[in-house]
């Protein structure tokens, strides 16, 4: 038996040591006294849960004047026992399936999985973008927690990835007391709207040599792109992609976005065609390392909100153009910024002082929270740091990328976290 898999089976041990079984009519009788809870159907659960539910939870637009309207939030229940501890998943984006995420399968949690409103099925009749904020979506959490800490009693932790790792530290910068424990993977901070941390990222990351074969790779495809273009018009035309910004300038955004997207990504570098390659060969490696659909008129509705929230709240990262300048035709600028995928994007004004209002919470609180990120992860250049916390662990996985998770570190930083884990929750 290894320690890895005691430090885990201490966790589940001792959280189970004294659960009792429920019936579905317990749980189902529960949901149904809840009139925010205002459908409930019955699902498969994963094999380590008794039941699962698809919910509909019924949330105010704006949580200061519920007289302004409501809309309808998607959110998964998986349960084990009232007794168990309760993981909720703040997904930063749409959640349209249940599954078991990586924590509630190491504490031996129910799990709530909650849709990120104004996206998926979580969408308001009426898009009235100034209600999509991150107060109004950590109180849709807040709600949430209230309705089922009536029924699981035991030790609560939040967790997301990316995105839904940020949405995780806002719900507990405005609710401290919601959770005990958060756990945010490979999550942005941003303090800027276009943080400049995301550019410097890309002058240290790998070795000088690899960032030299990505930089000539940028620059060859730019200077061949009469060549590269008919595979592009051939791959839009089968995926049925248009671009409303046009699809040479979609091609250029594609290649300033190569880098970002092959690091984030752990793509392997020494993979990169030589100078000289085929034509094909070389617009195959881009449509593998840069996805071309990001900035299609088809995903511009599902990703829209994400922009208006980057662009209003969140931050981002810009594109710098100036050292591919005399091989652009679309681009002008010098500094490309994404600001323009967002809808609304007239009325749109980033709020400065949010985030560091948001940061200014968390330092008050000083929260138990597991920051997990990998070094080669461009996110990670503004992950949340441990310095004036007493209660953040960070763990960096060595070479990690955007997939890094807890089962996938090097063993000693899993048996650390592990260890924590069951440290806070017992």
């Amino acid at each position: 038996m290894t320690k890895l898999f005691k430090y885990a089976l201490l966790i589940v041990l001792s959280v189970l040591l004294t659960f009792c079984s429920v019936t579905w009519d317990t749980t189902g009788e529960f949901l149904k006294s809840h009139q925010v809870v205002i459908s409930s159907e019955q699902i498969e659960p994963d094999s380590m849960y008794n039941h699962s539910w698809l919910l509909t939870v019924r949330q105010p637009l704006d949580h200061h004047h519920p007289e302004k309207g409501y809309f309808n939030q998607r959110v998964w229940l998986s349960h084990k026992s009232p007794e168990a501890p309760m993981v909720m998943v703040t997904e930063g984006y749409m959640a349209p399936a249940n599954y078991t995420s990586e924590l509630a399968k190491i504490t031996g949690a129910n799990q709530l999985v909650v849709e990120h409103r104004y996206f998926g099925m979580s969408v308001p009749d009426s898009l009235d973008w100034q209600f999509l904020t991150v107060e109004q979506a950590a109180m849709d959490h807040h709600k949430i927690v209230e309705i089922f800490k009536d029924f699981y009693k035991g030790k609560w932790m939040n967790t997301g990835i990316s995105k839904g790792g940020q949405t995780a530290m806002i719900h507990r910068a405005f609710f401290p007391k919601d959770v005990e424990v958060t756990v945010p993977y490979v999550a942005p901070f941003n303090f800027e709207r276009e943080d400049h941390r995301l550019v410097a990222f890309f002058d240290t990351v790998g070795t000088a040599e690899q960032r030299r074969r990505i930089r000539e790779f940028q620059e060859e495809v730019l200077k061949r792109k009469d060549e590269l273009m008919p595979f592009f018009y051939d791959l839009i035309e089968q995926k049925e992609y248009s671009f409303r910004m046009g699809a040479e300038r979609a091609f250029e955004l594609a290649v300033l976005e190569y880098p970002f997207s092959l690091w984030q990504w752990g793509g392997p570098v020494d993979e990169i065609p030589e100078s000289g390659a085929d034509a094909e060969i070389m617009f195959s490696h881009l449509h593998r390392g840069s996805d071309f659909g990001y900035f299609s008129d088809q995903q511009w509705n599902s990703i829209g909100p994400f922009f208006y929230q980057a662009y209003r709240e969140l931050g981002y990262y810009p594109y710098l153009a100036s050292p591919f300048k005399e091989w652009l035709s679309e681009i002008k600028e010098d500094t490309v910024s994404n600001r323009f995928m967002a809808p609304d994007v007239d009325n749109l004004v980033f709020e400065q002082d949010v985030p560091l209002r948001i940061f200014r919470k968390l330092k008050k609180a000083d929260p138990r929270m597991i920051v997990i990120t990998g070094e080669n992860d461009p996110w990670s250049a503004t992950s949340l740091e441990p310095e004036g916390f007493s209660n953040v662990l960070k763990i960096e996985k060595p070479g990690g990328c955007h997939r890094t998770r807890i089962n996938n570190l090097p063993d000693s930083l899993r048996i650390k976290v592990i260890k924590q884990l069951g440290e806070w929750l017992n």
